[in-house]
């Protein structure tokens, strides 16, 4: 079972992004200077935090991230203990022209949790909650884990709009915009960051929030990791605590008749309802759709809303029920492993027939494992103005996650050719994308994913990180 499987069959979702004509850019490395062995033993011993070297069984897990086929080897892992370790690192790979990695949960799809040749900022002990008195906000370390912070909040009878894979940095989901259940009615992740610390380049730390500066605090919100380190976030929670919600299976002999479906039934969805579908198929396995379904409003008016899908002949099994968020959330495994795999994704306004034969052709004659995800953007998501903050997906349509898994030293150039031709005919808008789950791309699609907020993105990495030390990322270039 693939990675992607393992999580949604457990049932999870992650949510990527597509980059038509900028597929897996492996990129290598440019070379570096190398510390010498004495100077990086007197700079760990500097340090309050705990340090790993090359050699040690816990440097070989931190090293490695959630996307295999990126295999770095860092100097140092370092799990800083405060804002002081923080400031020595940037100082650190400042001075030496190190490459810097920035890793929470290690989920980076372009293999950005760390780093060759350089110092990985491991941010796991950066990893307390509060919640406040009247529960409607919450302060989350900024190298917090997705299912922690979901267990918490649930036991105050509340939650944050996060996603469903438990081993997820907030961090990171957060930085880049953040698909989630709960978005159709309470908006993406970001949406629902209402300050956070950030330590910048230089080591000054700053508050970001609509009070303090609100320049920054606009970037952080779907700019990822470009502008500086955030040691905590503070959130908006929600009432949540039971709601509507489940899978449904659809198969039928012809894909077409399973698309055809979930377009039906999305254009009328109504606010609140939140749909991601994941198509599978591979050569031993017929094409089938999960769809998650989440309805964050009245249970009956959720039910009501339902019904039509539910009826639809294609409808192999149904756990669609009135149940606890947190169990929802709980669905996917805490421990996620590894895959190779190839993708590409992107966003339109219509699932139209002519998208629905390319996804059909394709997935039916796929030569590897394959799989989609098909994510529904429109309600509080769509409702904010595109400007309003860095993410930039405000209208409503589909983004897309196309992805071809593959095994060491067999399958890869089929699992290549397979994302490579699907990318070339499927028509996706010019621009546009969710960068959370991008792989490595060039910087003329970073720059398409952003669309009309790039511009201003660009002054604002040239203000908070001119020499671009932040650059492990989807990277925006400072002006």
């Amino acid at each position: 079972m693939n990675r992607r499987s393992f999580l949604w069959q457990g049932l999870c979702s992650s949510l990527p992004l597509f980059a038509k004509g900028g597929l897996s850019a492996q990129v290598a490395p440019l070379p570096v200077p190398s510390p010498t062995d004495a100077r990086l033993t007197a700079f760990s011993r500097s340090l309050t935090g705990t340090v790993f070297r090359p050699g040690n069984s816990k440097y070989e897990q931190l090293r490695k991230g959630y996307a295999a086929k990126f295999d770095a080897h860092p100097l140092l892992v370092v799990q800083a203990a405060g804002a002081a370790d923080i400031r020595a690192i940037l100082d650190f790979v400042s001075a030496n022209r190190l490459p810097l990695a920035v890793r929470c949960g290690g989920h980076s799809y372009a293999g950005y949790s760390s780093c060759d040749g350089g110092i990985v900022l491991d941010m796991s002990r950066f990893r307390d909650i509060a919640i406040s008195a009247d529960k409607s906000h919450a302060s989350v370390g900024g190298g917090m884990l997705c299912g922690a912070v979901e267990i918490e909040t649930a036991r105050a009878g509340v939650a944050t709009v996060l996603g469903q894979c438990p081993s997820v940095g907030v961090g990171g989901f957060l930085l880049g915009g953040g698909v989630s259940p709960l978005m159709s009615q309470y908006g993406i992740g970001c949406d629902n960051v209402l300050a956070a610390d950030v330590i910048l380049a230089d080591g000054r730390e700053l508050k970001a929030s609509s009070q303090h500066n609100p320049d920054l605090y606009w970037a952080i919100r779907g700019g990822g990791g470009n502008f500086g380190v955030v040691t905590a976030f503070e959130v908006a929670l929600h009432p949540v605590s039971r709601l509507l919600a489940g899978f449904l299976t659809l198969q039928a002999p012809d894909l077409r008749t399973v698309l055809r479906a979930f377009r039906d039934f999305a254009a009328s969805a109504p606010d609140g309802l939140t749909l991601i579908a994941l198509l599978s198929a591979g050569p031993d396995q017929k094409p089938r759709m999960d769809l998650q379904v989440c309805f964050a409003g009245y249970p009956a008016s959720g039910e009501k809303a339902l019904a039509p899908l539910r009826r639809h002949p294609a409808v192999v099994h149904d756990t669609v029920q009135l149940r606890p968020y947190l169990e929802l959330e709980q669905m996917v495994p805490a421990d996620i492993p590894p895959d190779y795999q190839e993708h590409c994704s992107g966003f339109f306004r219509e699932l139209d027939d002519r998208r629905i034969e390319i996804l059909a052709n394709a997935f039916s004659s796929a030569p590897v494992a394959v799989d989609g995800f098909l994510i529904h953007l429109h309600g509080a998501v769509t409702r904010v103005p595109a400007d309003a903050t860095a993410f930039p997906l405000r209208r409503d349509g589909i983004a897309c996650d196309l992805t071809a898994y593959w095994k060491p030293a067999a399958g890869r150039r089929a699992a290549e050719k397979w994302v490579q031709e699907l990318s070339a005919v499927l028509p996706v808008d010019p621009d546009g994308d969710y960068v959370n789950v991008m792989d490595r791309v060039e910087e003329r699609t970073v720059q398409r994913a952003y669309g009309v907020n790039y511009a201003r993105l660009q002054h604002l990495k040239a203000r908070y990180d001119p020499n671009n030390l932040f650059s492990l990322n989807q990277n925006i270039q400072p002006a």
